[in-house]
């Protein structure tokens, strides 16, 4: 089971780095894939520092906590994605929702939860495993 979860946090972080993949190198994608459309060379790098800086440090902090088996590690993986999660249900409750809006909202939560239930199991497991 240890392995199964640090092989889980890892697949995080290796889904995380796609996006930063997508996010710094294929921008022009994003209008359709997120609804984001950028002017210029400021908003691709706005694009690539905000979004795909936030991805790359979910993929840092979920390789290093799989790594390390460390639960702070693991905190720090679990907070970004949660930040991300209460942006989208600030907009949710100021613009209103559509089935496109709800899509992220719902990987988001079953990121939580995932990275949340390993973060509890990883708590009860003695030290040094």
């Amino acid at each position: 089971m240890l392995a199964a979860t640090r092989i889980l946090v890892a697949i995080v972080g290796l889904l995380s780095l796609i996006s930063v993949y997508q996010h710094w190198f294929d921008v022009t994608s994003l209008a359709d894939a997120r609804g984001i459309t950028t002017i210029g060379a400021i908003g691709n790098a706005n694009i690539r520092a905000d979004i795909g800086g936030l991805f790359l440090a979910i993929a840092v902090f979920a390789f290093v906590a799989a790594w390390k088996r460390s639960t702070t590690w693991l905190a720090a993986t679990w907070l970004l994605p949660a930040l991300a999660l209460l942006g989208r249900l600030v907009s949710l409750a100021l613009d209103g929702g559509s089935s496109r809006v709800f899509e992220p909202i719902v990987v988001e939560a079953v990121v939580l939860t995932l990275l949340g239930s390993v973060y509890l199991y990883w708590r009860k497991l003695p030290e040094g495993l």
